[in-house]
């Protein structure tokens, strides 16, 4: 993991000092574990940004499909000249190398960006996406194989576990971790666990993965190596941390839950386990008391057998704070305030789960579209570190499974008033009841500034494009469904929004409720 601070200076965000001596990004990548099965298969999408983002007018896409084992089945090359939605599917890979389809595939998939011009982050906007008719999940790139040794011991500063998703252990509900190995042999691959469960009682242990050959996919279900988790888990979601050995890749793991009665998928991605990092670095300065030491917006779905659970795992820096709850209508009206709602102290190490349908229906008249998320830290203790879950699901239909977002709340940085604008992007599937949710929402404790946002949306059939452009006040949400008129016209298999801004304090998410109550969805970009 590396800091912060050094995160911000080394993707050059605004109002930080950059690094005169940086070097360049010519390579951005990701890689994948992909499956196809008789029950399900994989794809990647992604827009053509850089284009619209860094304006460089060519990358060039190198695609790497492993097995399991790691050996390399097919490489092939793309240009990417066009902004435009770009999809790469796991079952016409197969068929190019003529693969036996009565059998399951297990292996991964290797994205190389690469350009002649800084492309700042090195790791690529990507979709990973498992379905089948029925389901679908969705989650940002992950894993990364480095680029260089700098790029490794940058990244590889402080060595911290893995954290901050659900799990689950019943007969039907099956939780995993995967991922692919990076260009070294691992002798023996080792994991240390700490399970908390739903009252937050704790359970340790560890387990072996023996050897893990370069490239190796790995998919572990946390059931055969944990004895008991069942029972511990008591048919309720916990979280677990886990600590590991692998070295030579970004070890974000793709982690979530197997449905067997509904053949379907819930992932999501791991995130840093900061419980034992407390130096300097690790906390934010409060610089002054015009924002909150850290907030974030999120939608409420909590009508028509939906449900919105906030998810706080044990995963912070050292610290104590209260979360406040701000509550709003769809026409940035604040309807209720919940000042000290809860109370955190880390050293109680505490897995919460916060029930906005619980909260929304103590109240007359469910307006409540969505809620500004507030961290009121004491002492100047503000963790710049700040991870949350966000499970999204329907009750009484054949998926149990909600999406279990990892995402990020944001601190107050003053330098961000002066950023003149934002740009975000995010994924449409027009046949899967997509819902984009865009808010304007921002740290500042008097926050009066409203915003002209224009969209463009993309599709894959070609790089035409249609706008939409609209007004979004103060402490408002809006809300874009696939199966409004002009989009449902313009997308006919799958596309993109781009959300252009003239305020930095735009945020917002994309979900996709399928039809069985499955439902998927991730942050912007």
């Amino acid at each position: 993991m590396k800091s912060y601070f050094q995160h911000l200076k080394s993707t050059q965000e605004f109002g930080e000092t950059h690094i005169s001596i940086k070097k360049p990004i010519f390579r951005s990548s990701g890689v994948f574990p992909v499956i196809h099965n008789q029950n399900y298969s994989t794809s990647i999408h992604f827009l053509g940004y850089w284009l619209l983002k860094r304006q460089i007018p060519e990358v060039t896409l190198t695609i790497t499909l492993r097995e399991q084992s790691g050996k390399v089945l097919l490489r092939k090359i793309q240009i990417i000249n066009e902004t435009k939605a770009f999809s790469i599917i796991l079952k016409s890979l197969l068929h190019e190398i003529n693969y036996d389809f009565q059998s399951n595939f297990i292996g991964s998939i290797e994205t190389e960006f690469n350009s002649t011009r800084d492309m700042i982050f090195p790791y690529p906007a990507l979709v990973l996406e498992y379905y089948n008719d029925d389901f679908n999940t969705c989650v940002h790139t992950l894993g990364r194989i480095y680029n260089d040794f700098e790029d490794f011991k940058e990244n590889d500063q402080f060595k911290v576990p893995e954290t901050g998703f659900d799990i689950h252990e019943t007969n039907d509900l099956n939780s995993f971790l995967s991922f692919v190995n990076g260009p070294l042999h691992n002798q023996d691959g080792q994991i240390e666990y700490i399970i908390t469960n739903s009252k937050s009682d704790k359970y340790n242990g560890n387990f072996k993965l023996g050897k893990i050959n370069p490239f190796e996919t790995k998919m572990v279900f946390f059931k055969d190596y944990i004895p008991n988790l069942s029972k511990i888990l008591d048919n309720d979601s916990g979280t677990i941390s886990l600590k590991h050995n692998f070295e030579g890749f970004y070890p974000r793991l793709l982690v979530g839950t197997i449905q067997s009665s509904l053949p379907s998928v819930s992932f999501t991605h791991s995130y840093y386990d900061c419980t034992s990092r407390s130096d300097k670095t690790d906390f934010w300065n409060r610089s002054n008391d015009t924002h909150y030491d850290s907030s974030v917006y999120i939608p409420l779905f909590t009508k028509n057998n939906e449900y919105t659970n906030l998810i706080i795992y044990p995963n912070f820096s050292p610290s104590n704070f209260f979360v406040n709850l701000e509550l709003y209508n769809k026409n940035g009206e604040k309807i209720y305030e919940l000042p000290k709602f809860l109370h955190i102290d880390t050293a109680e190490s505490k897995l919460y789960k916060i029930n906005f349908n619980e909260i929304v229906s103590k109240y007359k008249n469910n307006e409540i579209s969505c809620s500004n998320i507030i961290c009121d830290f004491e002492g100047n203790k503000i963790p710049t570190r700040i991870k949350f879950g966000l499970d999204v699901g329907v009750y009484d239909l054949k998926s149990k499974l909600p999406c279990n977002i990892c995402f990020n709340s944001h601190v107050g940085n003053p330098l961000i008033e002066n950023k003149p604008g934002s740009f975000h992007w995010a994924p449409i599937f027009p046949h899967r009841n997509s819902v984009i949710t865009i808010g304007n929402f921002s740290t500042l404790k008097n926050y009066q500034r409203d915003s002209e946002i224009e969209m463009t949306f993309f599709r894959k059939e070609d790089s035409s494009t249609i706008s939409k452009k609209l007004t979004l006040k103060a402490n408002r949400e809006e809300r874009i469904y696939s199966n409004d008129v002009d989009v449902k016209k313009f997308i006919k298999t799958e596309g993109w929004v781009t959300i252009k801004a003239n305020n930095p304090y735009i945020q917002g998410f994309y979900f996709n409720f399928n039809n069985s109550g499955s439902v998927s969805g991730d942050h912007f970009f």
